[in-house]
Parts: structure tokens; sequence; C-alpha cells
């Protein structure tokens, strides 16, 4: 006969492993997710990035039935927070947001990135874009696009234009332009956007292709010129200013760009993991409160599908890729 005290180990060995049993099996029948998600956020607080996720991601919480919790780890040009999010278990509890800095722009121009966005992420969705507008100090004789195009050919050497610095979509975007353009400016990288606009308004530099967020006041205020907008449909906060393709310049003709920032979690999370991320990041931002929030920020809904997300990716990488091997950009 074995003594009481074997028979009462055994007896919360047992009850031990029923409840884990059902623990388990109960967080299998859950499905994904059974705990708070991170969301890694790759720059400061305040800015483009920080900004959009902290609309969306309470909507995506809702529709996870899960917190998700978010963290800035800025610094070496996104690179932390995006190797954060590589670095964790593949099991979709961790993710970022990413934009062109650290999606496809970085994998180009930082030969010690560490990571490839088409093999080493989970893409979810593209969230939200913002359009640029080609803007001129005063000073420069040209008040359209095509005047602009004249002037440069005609005095080569006197445009300057301003970025957040080397390697930014900010100087991408303006080489791919100058380049179609069929026309040259010289590079003045700042350390961020904000200096560059300063020197625009006074007339160190004298052009500059911002978001228009960043220089809709300064327009309407008559202290710079607004050529064109850089998307494919005219803005409603400059409703007056062309699209590329309205400028009547044939290289122009279904050309768009847009600053976007979305949501990827790590290549090889589960299926399950996958679907219900990328459909409550899609539904998100479509959400009429949500929407209202991002619009009001001065950013446009896409809401793409990850499908629509990667062909996007694809087709950036491939023309960064020319701007590079143009000659206009150059990787260190």
């Amino acid at each position: 006969m074995k003594p009481p005290a074997f028979e009462r180990a055994v007896a919360r060995a047992v009850a031990a492993l029923a409840c884990s049993l059902t623990y388990t099996l109960a967080s299998h029948a859950q499905g994904f997710p059974v705990k708070p998600i991170l969301l890694i956020l790759p720059t400061a607080p305040g800015g483009p990035v920080d900004i959009v996720a902290r609309i969306v991601a309470p909507e995506a919480s809702k529709l996870l039935g899960q917190p998700v919790v978010m963290e800035n780890r800025p610094g070496a040009s996104q690179k932390i927070g995006i190797h954060g999010m590589l670095r964790a278990p593949r099991d979709g509890y961790t993710l970022a947001a990413i934009s062109p800095a650290s999606a496809t722009i970085n994998p180009l121009v930082d030969r010690n990135v560490g990571y490839d966005p088409l093999k080493d992420f989970t893409l979810l969705s593209q969230t939200v874009g913002h359009p640029a507008v080609v803007t001129v100090h005063p000073s420069v004789p040209a008040r359209t696009l095509q005047e602009l195009v004249a002037y440069a050919k005609a005095n080569p050497g006197k445009l300057a234009y301003g970025s957040g610095g080397n390697g930014t979509s900010l100087q991408f975007s303006t080489s791919e332009l100058l380049m179609k353009l069929g026309i040259t400016a010289v590079h003045v990288p700042y350390k961020s956007d904000g200096p560059a606009l300063n020197d625009l308004l006074g007339g160190q530099i004298n052009l500059m292709i911002p978001a228009i967020a960043a220089v809709k006041p300064v327009l309407e205020a008559g202290r710079l010129v607004p050529l064109a907008i850089s998307s494919t449909a005219r803005s409603p906060r400059l409703p007056n200013v062309p699209t590329y393709g309205e400028t009547g310049i044939a290289e122009l003709k279904g050309y768009s760009y847009r600053i976007w920032i979305g949501f990827a979690a790590g290549a090889g999370i589960p299926e399950e993991a996958a679907r219900r991320l990328q459909d409550a990041f899609m539904r998100a931002p479509r959400a009429p409160a949500v929407r209202q929030s991002l619009e009001a920020s001065d950013f446009e809904v896409i809401a793409s599908t990850a499908q629509q997300f990667a062909r996007e990716l694809r087709e950036e990488l491939d023309r960064n890729r020319k701007v590079i091997a143009s000659g206009a950009i150059m990787i260190e």
C-alpha cells in the first residue's frame, strides 16, 4: 500500500497535466492570436510612421481581439527596429511598421542592411501614402513644371535641391523626376527634411519635393510656389495644382510617386497568423473613424492586400535600382 503523501503527489501531477492540456486545447481552438502583439516602430515618436501606427493599431487590436503594444526603436536608418522584428520568434507576435526607407532604399544603398524585404518579410498591408509637391522658391522664374525644365536647360548648374540626406526617399524621388525630365540639379543633403525646407524658404536652395502636409501652410501664404503634384489625382488640399500627368510633359504621362507606410512581420510565420494579421491591418484603415483621422493628418488611405503590397515593392525596388544605375545616387 502506497503512502498517502505519494497518492496526493500523483493526484497533483495528474491535475496539473489536465490543466495544461485544457489550456493547450483551448488555445488551439481559439486560434491566433492568444496574447498581446508587439508592433515595433523603427522611427522616433512624432514622425509620419509613428503617427500612422498610433492611429491604425488600436483598430487592428479590436479586430484581432488582443492588445497591439507599440514600441519605438529608432536608429541606424531604421535598421535597429527592423532587425528587432527579424530576430524575434517567427510566430506572428512581433510586427514592424515599414516605409520606403526600410523596404526599398536601405536594401539597395546599405551593403550591410542584412535583409531582403521580398524574402525576409511577411507583408501585411500598404496602409497609407502621401503625395509630394514640386516646390520652388519664388526667385525661380518658373510657374509651371514646363517652365522649370526650360529654365534648367537654359541655366545648367543653377538649380539646387534639398533632401533629408543621402539615400533618402526624397533624394530618390527627386533624382527620378529629374531623370525623366532630362535636367540636372545640385543635391544638397541635410540631416532631415525640416532644415532643407527652411533653406528653401530662405532661398539658399531653390527646389524641393516635400510631402504636401509639410509645405501646405507656406504655399498658401505665397512664400513658395507649387508646380505639380506627384500623385495620379489632384489633391483636395491643393486643388489648383496639376498632377505630373497633367503638366503636358510626355515623359510624365502615367508617372506618379508617393511616400507610403505599411506593416510587416518576419517571413515564415504560421499561415493562420499571416491571414489574421493581413486581414486586420487591411481592414483597420478602412474603418470610418480611422480613415477620418488619417485623412485629417494628410494621409491617403491605401489599405492594400498583401499581394498588391508585394507588387508595389517590386516595382519600387526596380525603379530605385535604375536611379542608382544612372549615377544620380552614390552607394558608399
